[in-house]
């Protein structure tokens, strides 16, 4: 999109309509600072910005994107804004994954970091035989409800109610373990 060619039409539509920079900005909840930087083609509007600008000057979104106004009997008005409407929509949808990404990211790094430090300040039998099973009855907790959340939202959960389970049988057998070791005469101190 050129942002000269944007400029100019956003400028000749609220001329059209008789309506000065501050005008328009306030119908779009912006500073006439903003939208003299688009007319003179230093930017563009925010995604969520481009329906409201569509609506306030009459046109289609189609229209604002191309920067010039569309015959009639080419694409219906409805169903050009439509098809925009579910393109923002999908890059709205898209900008919330890719932050929750962002977010699940983070805590991973940060959680494996945290293990190895703690690792390092312990044994690693000390660390498989105290820690661990805290671990793993967190990470079995966490995939259980999320496999109850992908049942409810009618998607596979399977592999990961599995999993879930599987991790929660880990401190389990941990358990287990240290219990017979002690009943049976477990481990002398020499």
């Amino acid at each position: 999109m050129d942002s000269k060619k944007f400029g100019e039409f956003i400028a000749t539509m609220r001329k059209e309509k008789g309506w000065t920079q501050a005008e328009l900005a306030r119908k779009l909840n912006v500073t006439d600072k903003t939208v003299s930087r688009w007319e003179r083609g230093l930017g563009f509007p925010d995604i969520n910005t481009i329906k409201p600008l569509a609506d306030a000057l009459e046109v289609s979104v189609l229209e604002i994107m191309q920067s010039e106004k569309e015959p009639q009997e080419e694409i219906p008005k409805n169903k050009a804004t439509e098809v925009v409407d579910n393109m923002i929509s999908l890059v709205v949808y898209h900008r919330e994954i890719e932050r929750r990404n962002i977010f699940i990211s983070v805590i991973s790094v940060t959680s494996i970091v945290f293990l190895i430090f703690l690792i390092d300040l312990m044994h690693w039998e000390l660390f498989i035989f105290v820690c661990m099973p805290f671990v793993f009855l967190a990470i079995g907790i966490v995939l259980i409800v999320f496999s109850i959340h992908r049942r409810r939202m009618k998607l596979s959960c399977f592999v990961t109610l599995i999993l879930g389970i599987l991790a929660l049988l880990f401190p389990l057998i941990i358990c287990l373990l240290l219990f017979f070791a002690f009943a049976l005469g477990g481990p002398v101190p020499t």
